[in-house]
């Protein structure tokens, strides 16, 4: 974490004050985030703390508190919008409490077996509730909105792209010039093809799909707050489960292992569930994969590969 220094965070320090009336004393940026947005924990008067997350898109914050409110009118422990805004660049920015704990990745490892289980139990469960409740907001449609919007797609396969055609993808699997990266690509596409019936079984239940190893908060051993709620996915949760794993597998290694072992025990995948989530694991992985490739990263190719090997054979096992 650095302190308030740059034309980006004493800009950030100004929107709070103009927003709160209350400038903060310092500025702290976080350095763990994927979203691209910069978050920072803003040090107060009085001991205080407070969360700023700044976008350099409009709009990104749009729907945030409005979804904030359905979660913690759901008992989820989640933050309360303090006051929201456009930076002097046109972006968003937004504040918020201030959670306590750190993100599930940097403390997998320390956990004790009862508090690994207790805190894959609890997110199963908050999923459940968020699924449970008003199950057609999304207008019997698919993928990324607000709590209540209408959804993009009319279908849940649509979320991954064009379909391509069977055909294509046993003849790259047939090519002697194929790369890699085409094969496992290729592999892929014939899982979603065989996939297809179940993609059509679903209906569009509301889940958090950015709950992984990241934005979830854990504090002493439990689980102490949920962040980053700006959409939420309407489709199959099992989208997030496998997300999760690929993540484990990728950036955790065996400190992550129980962790993995025991979401699997709560969501307990069956039958074509199964093949899903290794489908949606997969996904993730050749995205990272492709990635550490064009950084010419050997080492972590050489790991991914091992990874996804062994994810797309239980993706393909009938």
């Amino acid at each position: 974490m650095g302190e308030q220094g740059g034309n980006d965070d004493a800009a950030i320090a100004q929107c709070m004050e103009d927003a709160l009336g209350e400038r903060p004393l310092r500025l702290e940026r976080q350095a763990f985030t994927h979203s691209g947005n910069a978050v920072y924990r803003a040090r107060m008067a009085g001991g205080r703390s407070l969360a700023v997350r700044a976008s350099p898109e409009a709009g990104t914050f749009l729907h945030t508190r409005s979804n904030l409110a359905v979660l913690r009118g759901l008992g989820l422990p989640v933050q309360e919008v303090h006051a929201q805004g456009v930076t002097p660049a046109g972006g968003d920015f937004v504040v918020l409490d201030w959670l306590p704990g750190r993100d599930l990745y940097y403390v997998l490892g320390s956990l004790d077996a009862r508090q690994t289980e207790r805190i894959a139990e609890t997110l199963c469960e908050f999923q459940c509730r968020v699924g449970q409740w008003q199950p057609a907001a999304a207008e019997g449609r698919f993928g990324w909105g607000a709590i209540g919007a209408r959804a993009p797609h009319a279908r849940w396969t649509e979320v991954f792209g064009e379909l391509a055609p069977t055909e294509l993808l046993v003849a790259t699997l047939a090519r002697t010039d194929a790369t890699p990266l085409d094969r496992f690509r290729a592999r892929l596409g014939l899982v979603r093809a065989s996939l297809e019936g179940y993609f059509d079984t679903l209906r569009p239940t509301c889940f958090l799909d950015d709950l992984t190893i990241k934005n979830v908060l854990v504090d002493g051993g439990e689980l102490s707050g949920l962040i980053d709620f700006d959409t939420v996915c309407y489709g199959d949760p099992l989208l997030v489960l496998g997300a999760t794993l690929a993540h484990i597998d990728t950036e955790v290694g065996e400190r992550g292992r129980p962790y993995a072992e025991a979401l699997l025990r709560c969501w307990a995948p069956e039958g074509e569930c199964i093949r899903a989530t290794a489908f949606y694991a997969s996904l993730w992985i050749i995205g990272f994969l492709s990635l550490a490739i064009g950084q010419r990263n050997v080492e972590r190719v050489r790991r991914l590969t091992t990874v996804l090997e062994r994810m797309l054979s239980a993706a393909e096992s009938a």
